[in-house]
């Protein structure tokens, strides 16, 4: 949830707010006087393994010698990857 508050507002809650923005959520300072946001606060994003698992299980198995053969064995993927780079690579001259 994202909660748009006063900067003096803020100031006489800094604590309530900070707890809101642990919670999750947003909290958006505004200048009344110049009707302006100034500041957004956003709570530290930690690190969730369970999350991380979660997703590497549903990709796995995407990237597969079937549907990627360039990068069927540590040769072919290291002869695509000189390949890639040298295309990539550009030369100014001056003009």
């Amino acid at each position: 949830m994202t909660i748009t508050v006063s900067i003096s507002q803020f100031r006489q809650n800094i604590s309530d707010y900070l707890e809101m923005v642990k919670a999750g959520n947003i909290v958006i300072l505004k200048d009344e006087k110049k009707d302006d946001e100034v500041a957004e606060i956003v709570g530290k994003k930690r690190w969730n393994p369970q999350a991380f698992e979660r997703a590497l299980r549903r990709v796995a198995g995407t990237f597969t010698a079937k549907n990627h053969p360039e990068w069927r064995t540590k040769k072919d993927v290291t002869r695509w990857l000189t390949k890639t780079r040298k295309a990539a690579e550009r030369t100014f001259t001056d003009i």
